[in-house]
């Protein structure tokens, strides 16, 4: 492989000069792995965007990462990336064929991979579960799987907010099996021990050794995960200021240190339990508006984005999502037209149509993108 006695060099000197300053900075503690010694698929589950760092902290040896590909449109940053550690792009809104076969072609030829298979991040403190395709790959790379998992991220840093938090995070490998343990597996068995492996809940490991997670501002854009309101049923209501959250019609409340809702009217103590009951009752929701505007915000930015290198421009303004169509900053979406919504970090919109052109929307303002995702896949049923 180009360039891989490099990227081992780089590896090493991120560990040993970056690595304890990180560790310092995320408050995070980890068990060094000593048993690694075949060519491994890495799998972890996913919490804060510098997983890969804390994940390499407890490894020796070399390895490199699948990465979504909105990171390569970066401009000089990007570059760097690319140059010094060469990660495996993917793509977001479609199964891509391109990226597995780079992985395989990388573990064949020696190299460790570490894949994040959840894919995403979660808004409200459980781990959001892998698919089939991570346990296929698993099965058909023919090298030993490791799982790990990361605890404690989604408080210090939370999907939904710009800041991180003062508290604790730990890290360790959970479990290592062979290839011919792989393989004796169907696939649904590969997916049930990774999904086990690698599964947290925030608030569960909270309840048994609770931790105080210091900082400013708690609840600040707290609405990007929050999109429906409890006490008046309507969507993209809650705002954010400092440590507290409200609704014009008249719920409150705030974020507390330990990851707590308190509040006026509030029917919900977690952010987990908040996002389950969205979820579970968004459908009929959707059907008390009836026909025509669900949802909409001003301030967007919208781009078609060329392969993973860069992004377009195409307009700004109002997005708006009905029950037929996505109408985003000038441009007329039918939703039978779009094939997928995905979320990058915490507000990006990525979705790509039946024609093959993708676009990104972005956000000036806070505001939700995990609303218009969910409300797609209830009017569609396509994740």
């Amino acid at each position: 492989m180009k360039n891989y006695s490099f990227h081992r060099f780089v590896y090493v000197l991120i560990r040993v000069i970056i690595g304890p300053f990180l560790k310092f900075y995320m408050g995070y503690s980890c068990v060094k792995y000593k048993g690694h010694s075949k060519t491994s698929l890495i799998v972890s589950n996913h919490v804060t965007d510098v997983d890969p760092v804390l994940l390499a902290l407890s490894f020796y040896h070399h390895m490199y990462f699948l990465s979504s590909e909105h990171a390569f449109r970066a401009g000089f940053a990007s570059k760097v990336l690319k140059t010094l550690f060469a990660p495996i792009p993917f793509n977001k809104t479609k199964t891509d064929v391109s990226a597995i076969k780079e992985v395989l072609y990388r573990l064949k030829n020696g190299a460790d991979v570490c894949i994040f298979p959840e894919g995403d991040r979660s808004f409200t403190g459980t781990s959001v579960g892998s698919s089939l395709s991570i346990a296929k790959l698993a099965k058909s790379s023919g090298v030993d799987l490791i799982t790990f998992r990361i605890e404690g991220g989604y408080f210090t840093w939370p999907r939904w907010s710009k800041k991180k938090r003062k508290g604790k995070m730990s890290g360790g490998v959970v479990s290592r099996y062979s290839s011919s343990d792989i393989q004796a597996m169907t696939d649904e068995q590969v997916l049930e021990i990774i999904n086990r492996d690698i599964y947290t809940d925030a608030y569960e490991r909270q309840k048994t050794a609770p931790v105080r997670y210091r900082g400013h501002n708690l609840a600040e854009n707290i609405e990007t995960a929050l999109y429906l309101c409890p006490g008046c049923n309507r969507i993209g209501t809650i705002k954010s200021d400092g440590n507290r959250f409200f609704c014009e019609c008249g719920l409150s409340g705030i974020y507390t240190e330990t990851g707590y809702l308190q509040g006026h009217r509030l029917p919900f103590s977690t952010t987990t339990d908040w996002g389950r009951w969205q979820e579970q009752n968004l459908e009929a929701v959707i059907k008390n508006i009836g026909g025509g505007l669900i949802c909409e915000d001003d301030w967007q930015q919208l781009f078609e984005v060329h392969h993973a290198e860069y992004k377009v421009p195409v307009g700004e303004g109002i997005i708006q999502i009905g029950h037929e169509v996505f109408r985003c900053c000038g441009k007329v979406f039918p939703l039978e037209s779009i094939t997928k919504f995905a979320i990058v970090g915490q507000m990006t919109l990525l979705f790509a149509v039946k024609e093959g052109a993708i676009y990104e929307v972005r956000s000036l303002v806070p505001r939700s993108a995990l609303k218009y995702r969910e409300i797609f896949r209830v009017l569609t049923g396509r994740h």
